[in-house]
């Protein structure tokens, strides 16, 4: 068979075939893919024994962190909570600060409390103490692990404007 010949046959079967696969792709329903709702865990409670009280946090944060309970004297604050993401020991992946919630007496506060705007807010105030938080601005892991992820899934919700998020005095 010359050449042309064949070069006309071929154009021709990629026609043919461009027709059917068309004539098919018009009969075949398209398959809807949605994704399975994520489940949603329930708020819980961390025990802040040293401060009589409890702090809740969004589900996402369960079994993620771990809680230091310490003296920190920072910007004039005399407690400090510290909320530091779990890490990995198996995967390297080291423990960081997510959130922390420090405790300063009411005069303090009010003495620092115009420069702290940006950096931590006033979650509550109790027996003449008043309870401001502060957390990361930034994901401290790299984006697309597996720390990374979770830490974005927890401060998401962390922020929400309907986060759970609170403390509660005994």
């Amino acid at each position: 068979m010359p050449a042309s010949t064949r070069r006309v046959a071929l154009v021709l079967l990629a026609a043919l075939a461009s027709s059917v696969a068309c004539q098919d792709a018009a009969q075949k329903p398209e398959i809807e893919v949605s994704a399975a709702p994520v489940p949603q865990l329930p708020p819980f409670q961390q025990e802040i024994a040293s401060q009589n009280a409890e702090v809740t946090l969004p589900g996402s944060w369960k079994y993620g962190y771990r809680v230091m309970d310490k003296v920190d004297t920072t910007t004039g604050a005399f407690h400090a909570i510290e909320f530091l993401y779990g890490g990995d020991s198996v995967t390297n992946v080291p423990a960081r600060t997510l959130l922390v919630i420090r405790v300063y007496k009411k005069a303090a506060w009010e003495k620092i409390a115009s420069g702290q705007g940006a950096v931590s807010s006033k979650l509550a105030e109790h027996a003449g103490n008043v309870y401001a938080y502060s957390i990361v601005t930034s994901n401290p892991y790299p984006m697309n692990t597996a720390a990374g992820l979770r830490v974005e899934a927890m401060m998401v919700s962390l922020t929400a404007q309907d986060s759970p998020f609170k403390i509660e005095f005994k």
